[in-house]
This record gives structure tokens, C-alpha cells and sequence, in this order.
């Protein structure tokens, strides 16, 4: 079977990986609607059983916790009904994950904590979060083939 796996980059280092199923519908019962986003952050879906995660739009509440940095991009089960939904989970390392583009981190920010919007992306305006307990940390701001990114050391 195929997978949609994206590129590695020579800036990130994952230390440890899990992998999970990601949710196809929303806490608040939208079927079928879940994308997620390669490089964005991810939280547990207990809402859809054991092992499954989802990208904080899909909760109704956003979480302050997450799972990990989803690694490769999950269509809605609407759009392609028959792609795999494994997700590969980064959950530990020097990690990337995108930079909101409408409120981005910059190089002032070096070593805050990570905030991310309802798309699990890196945002200065965005709610903070933890994994595990601690606290990941913004330790580099990168742009690769122009999409902002930003380095985040997870424990």
C-alpha cells in the first residue's frame, strides 16, 4: 500500500515515533471531515476510541495537550474514503512543525513555549500547550522552500 509520507528534513531529529489512527469525524459529530496536516500538532481522540488522534479543530474545545507532531499529511475520509489513516506520530526530538503563517513566531520568540491554533500549527495568538507533562519550547525559526517553519524541542 502506498502512503503519502512527506520529505524529511535535515533540521529535524526525531528521537521517538507511535502510531495512531487518525479520527475521520469531529467531537461534535461532523462525518468524515478530519484532515490533518503534515507538521502539525496532533491530541489524543479518545472521543473516537483507543490510539486515535485528531488536529484541535476537530475537538470542541480546544485541547492543551497534545500527543505529538503528525508527520505526513491525512486527507478527510470524505475527499479519499479509501487512503490509509495511520498516522505516524513524532512524540519526541528536535521536531518541525509549521508556522501560522497569520501569526507566526519570530526570532524574538526563541525558547517560548509552543502555542498552536485550531489547525495544530505553530501561532504566536495561539493556545499553549504541553506533551507529556512538559512544556516543548521554540528553538529555531526555519523556512524551508518557502513554508515557515519552526524547530521545537519535546522532551
Amino acid at each position: 500500500m502506498a502512503t503519502n509520507a512527506a520529505p524529511c528534513y535535515g533540521k529535524q531529529y526525531v528521537r521517538y515515533a507511535e502510531t495512531f489512527e487518525a479520527a475521520t469525524d469531529t467531537q461534535g459529530g461532523a462525518i468524515g471531515t478530519v484532515e490533518v496536516g503534515e507538521f502539525r500538532c496532533v491530541s489524543y481522540a479518545t472521543y473516537a476510541g483507543q490510539n486515535f488522534c485528531a488536529p484541535p479543530s476537530a475537538f470542541t474545545v480546544l485541547p492543551t495537550t497534545i500527543v505529538g507532531v503528525n508527520q505526513a499529511y491525512i486527507p478527510t475520509a470524505l475527499a479519499e474514503p479509501y487512503t490509509a489513516r495511520q498516522a505516524f506520530i513524532a512524540t519526541s526530538g528536535l521536531l518541525l512543525i509549521e508556522n501560522d503563517p497569520a501569526s507566526p513566531f519570530a526570532a524574538a520568540n526563541l525558547n517560548a513555549p509552543l502555542a498552536i491554533n485550531a489547525l495544530g500549527q505553530a501561532s504566536l495568538g495561539g493556545t499553549a500547550v504541553t506533551l507529556d507533562g512538559t512544556t516543548p519550547l521554540i528553538r529555531e525559526i526555519v523556512d524551508i522552500g518557502g513554508r515557515p517553519m519552526v524547530l521545537v524541542s519535546f522532551a
